[in-house]
Parts: structure tokens; sequence; C-alpha cells
């Protein structure tokens, strides 16, 4: 698999044109360096030649100590090189992965629900690793590895053209054939790292469930597919790895013949009295700083190996575009929200159909009722009302507004959806609360906790609104955990509030709170209440209820309780508190 050149190009160009000073400043260093490594072998030469000529020791200490001085600078150089270059391959890769981050969360729920988690994070992170050394150095120092090659072979040639054309034919056989053996490897190492992304894949689902693994019994296996996925990855980490060392093997034979040549040229050539031994010391010497460069470049195309998977996975991902198209349109929603839906039918794979041809329409600050069994579409509509996704056929409106022709960011705003999985971060109780928007006064968030009834739980945190709160939720109850998610609605303050099951997990005293704070989250806002026990859409205008995606019964809930023959009516009757099975009796 080749990478085009213009992909490394338009990547490098990108991420490092921010960074111009450092990369100019980073190449006159290296430049410097490359000067010392050419002057440093004739100092030693003059050395050796005026020592078997019997100069002074006054001259010859003048050559140690300009050499030991050239020695230290350059080493100098090379620390501080390597410090620049570091920061550089640091700011590159950062701002790679704020992009994919940010490309990733902009992407609609179809993508993250075919890629685990640990695959995307295999590829924000892992991928843009491998590009670390790719973005810190890969480019200036091939070029002053180049260039030192292209100086060691004219000095030679400047000693005398035998030695050059023999340097010269071995250095061109040394890029030729790492070069060749770098361009089949390309492809090994991007099977390798989809491996590795669709194994961090697995291990990051797995520690995510591990509450439900351990629970079910089912350690054995999820042991059996580890093991399978090691396996699976195994091979192909070994073909990429057998291609890098097979890389290392060539460059070592690569360097015993430039070692050859450069001892018979410079011993023939001194034989025949045509160069001193200074001179055939600074052949070796040139020869030997030539094999340098050359692994300087065989490890940089190493890492083009790498970078190459890297960038291809990378750009691959980049290119993924949203299948949610944002809207063009300012928003003009305020307050309470009418919602209408007409025709709408969806599919999360063709050919299967979740839901089909529901229609319905919600005045503004009424409230719909959504009832159904596992898996009749209740969380799909929900979704759909939120544009997480966009209907297969029909359209759904928000105020007479078409709500796919709306900004999506100014759309969300309108809206909560609250379901009965709370997803807290790893940070304050401030924080958590406001989704990290300064803006909001914590007068404000105070009061919204005392009105939903979390008073007790405020005044017992250790540093109030600064307190950390575990990821997940750790240390909450989920009556806890969910009374905070209300909470964050009350903040928002929307115009329409999807609660999909939101209080199902929780215990009676709590789902008393709840219903008080509903009574106070509703006042002047539309709600849509996706429930399976009938006591949550009490409060309900309209009950719609769905049966395999089509709607089984939609009417006015007073209508529907008159109406004997109803559902709902017959539901209500029979006292079901779940009414899982009872709908499809």
């Amino acid at each position: 698999m080749e990478i085009p050149f213009k992909k490394y190009l338009k990547l490098l160009s990108k991420y490092l044109k921010t960074q111009g000073l450092r990369v100019i400043l980073l190449t006159l260093i290296l430049g410097s360096s490359v000067a010392l490594q050419l002057v440093n072998p004739q100092i030693l030469r003059y050395f050796i030649d005026a020592a078997t000529e019997g100069k002074s020791a006054r001259m010859l200490t003048i050559a140690a100590i300009i050499f030991i001085g050239a020695a230290l600078i350059q080493q100098l150089l090379a620390v501080i090189a390597t410090y620049i270059s570091q920061n550089v391959g640091w700011e590159a890769t950062n701002a790679l992965r704020l992009e994919l981050v940010e490309h990733c969360l902009n992407l609609d729920m179809t993508f993250h629900k075919n890629h685990q988690p640990g695959e995307i994070i295999e590829r924000v992170d892992g991928d843009v690793t491998a590009l670390f050394n790719f973005f810190s150095k890969f480019i200036i120092n091939i070029l002053t590895n180049i260039v030192l090659v292209i100086g060691i072979l004219i000095l030679l040639f400047r000693e005398d053209y035998r030695i050059g054309i023999s340097i010269s034919i071995f250095a061109g056989f040394a890029m030729y054939t790492l070069w060749r053996i770098q361009a089949k490897s390309v492809e090994k190492w991007v099977a390798e790292r989809e491996k590795s992304a669709k194994f961090f894949g697995f291990l990051g689902e797995e520690i995510g469930n591990t509450e439900d693994v351990r629970s079910s019994g089912a350690k054995d296996y999820i042991m059996h597919r580890f093991y399978v996925q090691i396996r699976n990855w195994f091979p192909v980490l070994k073909k990429a790895v057998l291609r890098y060392y097979l890389m290392w093997a060539s460059t070592l034979g690569i360097f015993a013949i430039g070692n050859i040549i450069a001892f018979g040229v410079g011993g023939y050539l001194w034989n025949k009295g045509i160069v001193t031994l200074g001179t055939v010391y600074l052949i070796f010497s040139y020869t030997d700083s030539l094999s340098r460069p050359i692994e300087q470049i065989r490890t940089q195309l190493q890492d083009l190996q790498k970078a190459g998977a890297s960038v291809t996975r990378v750009q691959e991902l980049l290119n993924i575009e949203s299948q949610l198209k944002d809207g063009t349109e300012s928003s003009h929603l305020s307050g309470a929200l009418s919602v209408e839906a007409k025709h709408v039918s969806f599919e999360y794979e063709e050919g299967v159909p979740v839901l089909e041809d529901v229609s319905f329409s919600l005045p503004k600050g009424k409230v719909l009722g959504v009832l159904g069994r596992t898996g009749s579409g209740k969380t799909t509509l929900a979704r759909l009302l939120a544009r997480l996704y966009d209907p297969r056929e029909g359209e759904i409106y928000f105020s007479g507004e078409k709500i796919s022709s709306l900004a999506l960011l100014e759309l969300r705003k309108n809206i909560a959806f609250v379901t009965q999985d709370v997803q807290l971060f790893h940070a304050t109780v401030r924080d958590n609360l406001t989704f990290f928007d300064s803006s909001i006064a914590d007068e404000d968030i105070l009061f919204t906790l005392h009105e939903i009834g979390l008073a007790d739980w405020y005044t017992s945190l250790p540093l109030g609104l600064d307190t950390m709160l575990e990821a997940g939720g750790g240390g909450l109850s989920a009556g806890e955990a969910q009374l905070l998610a209300f909470v964050r609605v009350f903040l928002r303050n929307p115009g329409l509030i999807i609660l999909d099951e939101a209080s199902s997990r929780l215990d009676p005293i709590t789902e008393q709170l709840i219903e008080r704070a509903l009574n106070k989250l509703l006042e002047n806002r539309t709600c849509i209440i996706i429930a399976h026990r009938l006591w949550t859409v009490q409060r309900a205008d309209d009950i719609l209820i769905l049966e395999n995606g089509s709607i089984l019964e939609y009417d006015s809930r007073e209508r529907l309780i008159q109406n004997k023959q109803s559902k709902f009516s017959n539901l209500l009757q029979a006292g079901a508190e779940v009414i899982e099975e009872f709908i499809t009796a």
C-alpha cells in the first residue's frame, strides 16, 4: 500500500504552519550540527598527519582543543534540537487530537453505534501518538541527513575521485535497498493498527460492562473473546515487526559493506602513496559518519511506516461525514414548543423498519405520554425528536419549523433529553450541573437544587459546588443521579422536555421528589414522557401507544379513558402497573 506523499505534506503543512519560527530555528540548529559533523573529521585528519610528521606539541594541542570544543557544541545543539522538536511534535499532535475529538463529537449516532469507544480512543490517541515523530522531526531530519550525505560525498570527491565514486555507489545502494523494504511495509502497519483498534475497542467495551459481566457469570466467555482477539492480532503484529527487523538487519549489512569499502579503498590508496595516514582515517570517519545519517533515515522510514498507517486511518476518520446535515436557518424557537410529526418512518438497518408512518401533533405547553413494549420504537422516536438521527421518510416540526433545516446547536438548546442512564463526569458538582457553562451563576444552581429537593444532599457535600464527582456517578445512588439530571434541565430552561423512562429506576420516595419537581419543570413547557408504568403518564394530555413501530392508539387521555374499547382504558381497568405484555395481549 503506497501512501501518496502529498498526504504527508498536507498534514505537515496544516499542523506545523503555526510553529514557523520554531521550525526555522530547528532547521538552523540542525544545519549547524551538520556543518560540525563535516568539519570534525578534517580536524582529526590534520591531528594524525601532524603527529606522524612530528609537528610541535602546541599545534597538536590546539587541534585537540578545537576538536573537543566542536564536539561539545555539537552535543549541545543536539540537546536543543531535541527539546524544540519534542515541543513542535507535542503541539502538532495535540492540535490533531483536538480536531479528531471535535470531529467525532459532531458525527451522528450511526457512527458511534458502529464504532466501539475503545476503537475511537485508539484512533484519536494511538494513531496520533504514532505520528509524534513524524510531526516533530521527520521532514527536518530527512532533509538535514540528506544534506549531510551530500556534503560527505562532495568532500570525499575532493580527496580522490575513486573514493567519491566508491562511497557514492555504496550510499545509493543503501538508500535504494532501505526504501524498497520500507515501501512494502506500510500495508503491514495499516493492518496492525486496525487490529490494535479492534482489540482496544473490545477491551474498552468489556471494562465498561464489568458489573454486568460479573453478575451474569460471563467471565469465561469474555476471557475466551480476549484470547481470540489477541490471537488474531498477534500474526498481523508479527508480520509488521518482522518487516522492521528486516530493515534493521539490512542496515547492519549495509554498514558492514560500507566499512569494507572504506578500509579497502583507503588502504589501497595509502599503499600507493596517494594519500596520507590521516586521509585514510578521514575516509573511514566519513564513511562511518555516512552510516549514521543512513541509520537515522532508516529510523525515520520506520516511523514513516507507522505514520503512513496512521495517516491513512486518521484521514479515513476525518473523511467520515455525518449523516446529519447541519441546518442553515437560524432558530426562532422560544418558550414552549409545539411538536408535529408527519408520516415519520425510520430504520437503523436497511430493510428492518423501526418506525412506520408515525404522525401526531402536540400543542405547545401540553404533555404527550408515549407507551409501548420494549422494541416498539419509543426511544427511537425520542432520538428523532432530539435529532440524533434523521427520519428515512417524513418530517418533524417544532413550532412550525422543520427541524432538519435548523442549526443543530440552536435546536438542541431548546430541547432537554433525559434518559434513565445519567452521564456524570469526573468534575465538580458545578461543572456537572452546568455542562461547564461558566455563565450560569452559583445562586441559580443553589436555588434549583433547593427547588428540586436536593438541599439536604447539597449540605452534605464537603466542598459544596466544588466537590468532585466520580465519572459515571460513582458514589451516588441512581435516584440522586437522576435528580441531578433534572437540575440540568431546570438550568437550561428548554422549551421541550423529553423524558425517556427517566424515573424507571427510582425508589418510591425519590419518585415523589421527581413528581414534585415535574410540577414546576413542566410549567410553560411542552413535554413528551416515554414510560412503561401508567402512573408516569397520569399528567399527560394525549396518549400515543406504539406497537412494532406503528401507532396502535393515539388520542387525548380523557377520550381514551372514556372509550371502554381502547387499549389505554383496558390497561387502567386492569390496574396494570407495567404494560410490557398487556399491550400485545
